[in-house]
């Protein structure tokens, strides 16, 4: 398998220039990628300089592990998480994804943003997968197919194998990429991403017009957003745009708003001494209990204890 090099020149080669500069920026037309296949390679191993924003899918595994704090979000499917440093997830096979950052690129090689493992069943061999020795890897990557993220002392240790991957050759590479499903598939830290009814549409029309509307929610999602508006960038009826929505989404509008300005307070929470009081308007909720209300649903507990527990484990 041979993929793109460091600089991204290829990728700009094919899609033009996709960066962007603040947390409202447009992203990119979702697109398929196409990854050339040879018979030489097993995986693609590169680290980026800075996010590739496309909003994108491809059959092949996808594991993204982040640099810096990038103050942003990532989409995978139906799962909206925050982008920060040491954030590590893994993509299923042609299951939508995007990055969007909230800080402006620095184009800046000693701060690169992402490291990227892309490879397939097919890659690393059907066959070869099927031998009992590869089962614990074979069941991980059957329970994959909806994406994962990893977490706590997980993600440190697979982050620390994955950067070794930059020195290896192709075929250290190859046996570390074992090691770090194997790992994977042991560890209990991990959280599936896609629902399993995540079920879209991959018509270039259809994810065109999703990707618009992604867009708009998100440069409003501090302000009110009707559902007739949003209908109406995606050239819709009301009725019609809330059935196309949620099939690709897994959400309603309101639901994705939510996790959207949640998400917000959520970097508010930790990054700012702003009252709760003011963030809860800051992050597009029009009264306080409304905020609680919908913080609890989505992150299982208060904003204020949200903010406690965060900083008692900065300490």
């Amino acid at each position: 398998m041979i993929r793109f090099s460091h600089d991204l020149r290829l990728v700009r080669r094919k899609f033009g220039t996709l960066n962007t500069t603040s947390r409202d920026s447009a992203m990119a037309r979702p697109q398929f990628e196409f990854i050339p296949n040879n018979e030489s390679r097993a995986l693609v191993f590169k680290i980026d300089r800075d996010i590739w924003p496309v909003y994108h899918y491809h059959p092949e595994f996808d594991i993204l592990y982040s640099l810096k704090d990038h103050a942003g979000e990532f989409i995978s499917g139906d799962h909206i998480g925050q982008l920060e440093k040491g954030t590590l997830f893994m993509n299923g096979p042609n299951i939508p994804h995007g990055l969007q950052s909230g800080r402006l690129d620095e184009n800046d090689w000693k701060r690169p943003s992402l490291a990227v493992v892309q490879f397939s069943e097919g890659s690393l061999g059907r066959e070869m997968l099927q031998k009992t020795d590869l089962e614990s890897i074979r069941n991980f990557l059957a329970e994959a197919k909806f994406g994962f993220q990893f977490h706590g002392a997980c993600a440190e240790e697979a982050g620390r194998m994955i950067l070794q991957m930059e020195d290896q050759s192709p075929l250290e590479q190859f046996l570390q990429l074992l090691r770090i499903l194997d790992f994977f598939s042991k560890s209990e830290e991990k959280t599936k991403l896609a629902s399993p009814a995540y079920s879209p549409s991959l018509r270039e029309k259809d994810i065109s017009r999703i990707d618009r509307v992604l867009q708009y929610i998100r440069q409003r999602r501090a302000e009110s957003v009707r559902l007739e508006e949003a209908a109406a960038v995606a050239a819709m009826s009301p009725k019609s745009f809330c059935r196309f929505f949620k099939a690709n989404t897994g959400k309603t509008l309101i639901q994705y708003l939510n996790e959207l300005r949640i998400g917000e307070a959520c970097r508010m929470l930790v990054e700012t001494d702003q009252p709760v009081s003011e963030i809860a308007l800051d992050s597009g909720f029009n009264n306080l209990s409304n905020f609680n209300r919908r913080f609890r649903e989505i992150k299982g507990e208060t904003p204020r204890k949200f903010r406690s527990k965060i900083r008692l484990s900065h300490l």
